[in-house]
C-alpha cells in the first residue's frame, strides 16, 4: 500500500489520544531520575557506577511500562515510551548504561510483546540506543550546571533525527508494512509533546543537582581551608590521613610538623600577623626546585596543623627511611639556608624544629587520627633537637606502653619485680662492697626496656608508690636470702619523692625488715634528688624513722637537678652519689672540679662520695687521685640477678668464713 498523506494524517490523529498515557509514563522516568539522583549524591556524574545505575534505572522503567500497558491499556494498539529511555540511558550512561538498557527493554518487548515483528523491534531498539550512546562523550564534557536551552534544543533535535530515522530504516529494509510505518512514524511525531518535556525535566534535574553539588563543594572546601592563610586546615590534614587514596602502592604514610622555635621573638619584631604570611611563604619554599626534587618521589601535601605548626603528609615512605637517607636534616638545612637569605639584615630568622613520625595504620577519622596528631605534636616539642625522628609509629608505642602498664600491674600485685644488682666496689682494692638493685626486663619482642621508661609509665599511671614498694619488698626477700656468709654485704634501692611523701612509709619498712629478720642496717635507701623531694614534715618524719632504724639513706644523681645542697643539706643523708655522665668526661678539668667539689660537699655533711659508671682502669686511678674511694660500673661487673651477684660475692671468700672481710674481684 503506498504512503499518503492523507492516511499519514490520520495516523497522527490518532496517535493523540494515547498522549494521556504517554505523559504518566513520562512522569515515572522523569521520577525514577530524580530519586536516582537523590540516593547518589556521593558519586560523581562520570563514575562508572552511575553510568550502569542510569541504565538500570531507565531498562527497569521501560521494562515495568512495558509489563505494564501489555496488562491493563485496552486499546488496539499498546502505547508505551521505549525511545526515551533507551535514547536517554545512551546519552546519560554510555554505552555501560546504554547496553543494560537495551537488554531489559528487549526483555520486555519479548516477554510481553510476542514474536510478531520481532527482528523490526530489535533493530528499531538498537539504533535509538546507539545513538544516544553516540551522543555519550559530548555530553559528558559539558558542565552539567551549565547545562542550557542550547544544549537541550541539540539533544533533542539528535533524539528526533534518530527516532525518526530508525522508523525509516526499519520500513525501508521491508520489515514492516507502510500501514504500520505511518502509524509509527505518527505516534513518533506526536510524542514530541511528551519527549521534550521529559528531556527538558532530565536536564533541569541534572543542572540541578550539579549546582547543589558546586554549593556543597565550595562550602566543604572553606570548611577545609584556613581563612588567613589559604592553606588547607587540620580538619583536611585528618581527613586526608584518615582516609588514604587507593593508589598508594605501599600504604605507608609519614608526618612531618614544622615549628618555629622562635614564634615569641618574631611576633615582638613583626606584629601577631606574622605567621599568616609565613606558613604560606614556607609552603612555598617546599615548593622549591631544590626541596621538590628531594620530596618529590613522597608526594607531599601540605597543611596548616595549628598557627604555630606547618605539617607534610608523605607517601610511600616511613621514618626509618627518611632516617637513613638522611632527607630530613637535608631538608632542614635547605629550609634554614632560605630563610636566611631572604631575611632582612640585622632581623631575627626564624629557627625551625622538625619532626617526622610514621603516621599509625589504618587510623579512622576522629578520634585515632586526632589522637595520633597530638602524640606527634607533643613528641616533637618535648623534643630539643632541630631535626626530630620517632621511628616507630604511635599505634605501635601504644601497645608497647599498654604491654608495660600490664607488665608493672602483674608485679605490683605479685611483688616481683624483675631485678638485677649492680656491684658497688672499693676502688682501691676492686672489693665489692655492697649492691645497688635495678630493674631489668624485656619487651615482646625480647628487646630491654629502659628503666626510665618504665617509671614513666608508672607515673603516668598512677602505679609508681605501688611499684616502688613492691621493688622494696623484693630487696628485703633478697637480702634475707643471701647466703650467711655475705651478710655483711647490703642492698640499694631506689625510691623517688612520691614514697616519702606517703604518710606511714618509714614505720611500714622499719616493719618489713623486722618480719623478714632483716637487719636495717643491710639496706640502703638511694633517693632520686631529680624527684625533688619536697621540705614537708611528713618527709622529715620518714626519714627521721628510717635513719633512727638503722636503714641508710643515699641521695642519687647529685647535681642533676636544681636544689642539690638544699636537699643535702635539710636529710640526713650518709652517701651521694653522681651520674656516669660526668666519669664519661673525666678528662676535662672543669669536670674534675665538678667532682672534686660535689666530694667536698658530701664530706661537710658526713657523707660519702660514690661514683657510677666507671669502665676503665684510667678512670679508676684517676679518681682514686682525687681522693674517691667508691663506685660502679662495668669495670667491676655489669649488673646481675642475685644468684650471679651472690656468687660473685663468694668466689673471692674462703669457704664457709662470713665477713667483715669484702669480696676481692679482678677488674674485667
Amino acid at each position: 500500500m503506498p504512503v499518503s498523506f492523507e492516511a499519514f494524517g490520520a495516523a497522527i490523529v490518532d496517535s493523540l489520544d494515547e498522549l494521556p498515557f504517554l505523559l504518566l509514563q513520562g512522569a515515572a522516568v522523569v521520577g525514577m531520575v530524580s530519586v536516582l539522583l537523590l540516593v547518589k549524591r556521593d558519586l560523581p556524574f562520570d563514575d562508572i557506577r552511575y553510568k550502569v545505575r542510569f541504565g538500570i534505572v531507565f531498562g527497569l522503567t521501560g521494562f515495568v511500562l512495558t509489563m505494564l500497558v501489555s496488562e491493563f491499556i485496552q486499546m488496539p494498539s499498546k502505547p508505551y515510551l521505549r525511545a526515551d529511555p533507551l535514547f536517554l540511558a545512551g546519552l546519560l550512561g554510555g554505552w555501560h548504561g546504554g547496553l543494560i538498557c537495551l537488554a531489559l527493554i528487549a526483555a520486555g518487548r519479548v516477554m510481553f510483546g510476542g514474536l510478531h515483528q520481532l527482528l523490526a523491534a530489535m533493530i528499531d531498539l538498537a539504533i535509538v540506543s546507539i545513538g544516544g550512546i553516540a551522543l555519550h562523550g559530548w555530553f559528558n564534557r559539558r558542565p552539567m550546571a551549565r547545562l542550557g536551552w542550547r544544549d537541550l534544543g541539540l539533544c533533542f533535535g539528535v533524539r528526533e533525527i534518530i527516532v525518526l530515522g530508525a522508523a525509516v530504516v526499519v520500513y525501508a529494509i521491508g520489515l514492516i508494512s507502510p500501514a504500520v510505518f505511518l502509524s509509527s512514524l505518527a505516534r513518533r511525531l506526536s510524542a514530541i509533546a511528551v519527549s521534550l518535556p521529559i528531556t527538558g525535566a532530565v536536564f533541569m534535574l541534572l543542572r540541578g543537582e550539579a549546582l547543589a553539588r558546586e554549593q556543597s563543594e565550595k562550602r566543604e572546601q572553606a570548611a577545609l581551608t584556613d581563612m588567613l592563610t589559604g592553606l588547607p586546615n587540620r580538619r583536611a590534614l585528618r581527613e586526608h590521613i584518615a582516609a588514604p587514596p587507593p593508589s598508594w602502592p605501599s600504604g605507608e604514610r609519614v608526618i612531618v610538623l614544622f615549628e618555629v622555635i622562635n614564634m615569641a621573638e618574631m611576633y615582638s619584631v613583626h606584629g601577631d600577623d606574622w605567621s599568616d604570611a609565613f606558613w604560606p611563604q614556607l609552603a612555598r619554599h617546599l615548593e622549591s626546585p631544590a626541596i621538590d626534587e628531594l620530596l618529590a618521589p613522597c608526594r607531599p601535601r601540605i597543611f596548616l596543623f595549628s598557627d604555630t605548626t606547618l605539617a607534610m603528609v608523605l607517601h610511600d615512605t616511613s621514618a626509618q627511611k627518611l632516617e637513613l637517607t638522611g632527607r630530613m636534616a637535608h631538608l632542614h638545612a635547605e629550609l634554614t639556608a632560605l630563610l636566611q637569605g631572604q631575611d632582612a639584615e640585622n632581623e631575627p630568622v626564624p629557627q625551625l624544629r622538625i619532626g617526622a613520625a610514621t603516621l599509625d595504620a589504618g587510623l579512622g577519622l576522629g578520634r585515632e587520627a586526632a589522637s595520633s596528631l597530638r602524640n606527634i605534636s607533643l613528641a616533637l616539642r618535648g623534643s630539643d633537637n632541630a631535626v626530630q625522628i620517632f621511628p616507630r609509629s604511635f599505634a605501635q608505642k601504644a601497645q608497647a606502653d599498654e604491654y608495660a602498664r600490664r607488665m608493672l600491674v602483674e608485679w605490683i600485685r605479685l611483688g616481683t619485680p624483675p631485678l638485677h644488682y649492680q656491684p658497688k666496689f672499693s676502688l682501691r682494692d676492686m672489693r665489692i662492697v655492697g649492691g645497688e638493685a635495678l630493674l631489668r626486663c624485656v619487651d615482646e619482642q625480647g628487646a630491654p626496656l629502659p628503666p626510665p621508661y618504665l617509671l614513666e609509665i608508672a607515673e603516668r599511671h598512677r602505679l609508681l608508690p605501688g611499684l616502688e614498694w613492691s621493688t622494696v619488698q623484693a630487696v628485703v626477700r633478697d637480702l634475707r636470702r643471701m647466703d650467711r656468709s655475705i651478710i655483711d654485704i647490703g642492698l640499694a634501692v631506689n625510691l623517688s619523692a612520691v614514697s616519702f611523701v606517703t604518710a606511714g612509709f618509714g614505720e611500714r619498712l622499719v616493719a618489713l625488715l623486722a618480719d623478714q629478720g632483716v637487719a636495717p642496717n643491710r639496706l640502703s635507701i638511694e633517693v632520686m634528688e631529680t624527684s625533688k623531694v619536697p621540705s614537708i614534715d611528713i618527709v622529715q618524719h620518714n626519714f627521721d624513722i628510717l635513719r633512727h632504724s638503722g636503714v641508710k639513706l643515699s641521695l642519687d644523681d647529685f647535681g642533676n637537678g636544681y636544689a642539690a645542697l638544699t636537699t643535702l643539706a635539710l636529710y640526713p643523708f650518709r652517701e651521694v652519689k653522681i651520674d656516669r655522665w660526668m666519669v664519661a668526661s673525666i678528662g676535662q678539668p672543669r669536670i674534675r672540679q665538678a667532682i672534686a667539689l660535689a666530694a667536698e660537699s658530701a664530706k661537710r655533711y658526713g657523707a660519702e662520695l660514690v661514683i657510677e659508671g666507671i669502665e676503665t682502669e684510667e678512670q679508676r686511678r684517676t679518681l682514686l687521685d682525687m681522693g674517691i674511694e667508691t663506685g660502679q660500673g662495668f669495670l667491676c661487673s655489669p649488673s646481675l640477678p642475685l644468684e650471679g651477684f651472690t656468687a660473685l660475692v663468694s668466689r673471692a671468700r674462703p669457704h664457709g668464713v662470713p665477713g667483715p672481710a669484702h669480696a676481692r674481684i679482678e677488674p674485667v
